[in-house]
C-alpha cells in the first residue's frame, strides 16, 4: 500500500536536507567525534548524503549504505556534484554483507528509530560484526516529545519549471505499548495545478528508553556503552547520542 523513501521523498528529503545541512548541531557533533576515531567510518542509512558529503570534504573514508535505490541515485548525482568518490552499497540493514570493517558506525538523527523493532537485535549484530575491534557504533536515539495525535501539517515545496511537491504529514496513532508513532504521508508533484505524481508513505518512529537500549547494546555483544543529549550541549532531551564499542579481544 504504502512506498517508502521513493521518488518525490527523495526529491524533497534533498531539497529541504541539502549536503551538509546541520539538523539541531548533528554535523558538528558527528565531524568532530569521528575526528579522533582510527579506520574507515560506514554511515548506515545514508540517504542522499547530507552527512556523507561534508564528511568526505574533511578528509574522512567514509562509505554509505541504504535500503532505497532513489536516495542512492541521489546521493551519487550529489558526489559528483561535489567531484567525490565513495562506496555506495545498496542492501538491507539487518542483512549487510560488505566487504571490509570499520572504525566506526554512524546512525545520525533518528535513522535508527526508523528500523522496525523486530529486526533491530539483527540490525545491532549486523553492526557489531561490521566494525574493526576497538570500532565504536555511533547513533542518535529520538523520543516524540512534539507527537500530537491527529495533526495534519501541509506545505508547499517549490521546484523548477513552476512545479512543486505538496507535502501533507497526518500523525495517525501513537502506541504506548510498541514503543511507536505512526504518520501517513503524503507527498504530490504538482504543476500547473494538477497532480502529475504521487506516493503515500507509512512513516513509523520507534523510541527506547535508556536502559532499554543499552541491554540492547549489550546483548549484541557492545562494552563501554555511553550516552549524552543535545549533542553534548545537554539541552534537547529529544535527542539522545550513544556510543557502543567492539571489544578489542573479539
Amino acid at each position: 500500500m504504502f512506498k517508502e523513501y521513493g521518488e518525490l521523498s527523495t526529491k524533497l528529503y534533498q531539497l529541504k536536507y541539502p549536503p551538509g545541512h546541520s539538523l539541531g548541531g548533528d554535523m558538528l557533533y558527528y565531524t568532530q567525534q569521528l575526528a579522533g576515531m582510527p579506520g574507515p567510518v560506514l554511515e548506515a542509512g545514508v540517504g542522499t548524503g547530507r552527512m556523507l558529503v561534508p564528511l568526505l570534504r574533511q578528509g574522512l573514508d567514509v562509505d554509505g549504505v541504504d535500503l532505497s535505490p532513489d536516495m542512492l541515485k541521489q546521493c551519487e548525482a550529489n558526489l559528483s556534484q561535489n567531484r567525490l568518490q565513495t562506496n555506495l552499497y545498496n542492501q538491507d540493514l539487518t542483512k549487510l554483507k560488505l566487504p571490509r570493517k570499520y572504525g566506526a558506525i554512524i546512525m545520525p538523527t533518528g535513522s535508527f528509530c526508523l528500523l522496525p523493532r523486530d529486526v533491530v537485535k539483527a540490525a545491532l549484530v549486523g553492526f557489531y560484526n561490521h566494525l574493526l575491534p576497538g570500532g565504536k557504533f555511533v547513533f542518535d536515539a529520538i523520543f516524540p516529545d512534539d507527537f500530537k495525535k491527529g495533526e495534519t501539517f501541509c506545505k508547499t515545496y517549490p521546484l523548477e519549471d513552476g512545479a512543486g511537491i505538496l507535502y501533507t504529514n497526518f500523525s495517525d496513532e501513537i502506541d504506548w505499548v510498541e514503543q511507536k508513532t505512526s504518520h501517513v504521508i503524503r507527498y504530490e508533484l504538482v504543476k500547473d495545478g494538477e497532480v502529475q505524481k504521487a506516493e503515500l508513505s507509512g512513516f513509523t518512529l520507534y523510541w527506547y528508553g535508556m536502559w532499554e537500549l543499552e541491554m540492547l547494546l549489550e546483548n549484541a555483544g557492545f562494552v563501554d556503552i555511553k550516552s549524552e543529549f543535545g549533542y553534548g550541549k545537554d539541552e534537547d532531551k529529544s535527542v539522545l547520542t550513544f556510543f557502543a564499542t567492539k571489544g578489542t579481544d573479539t
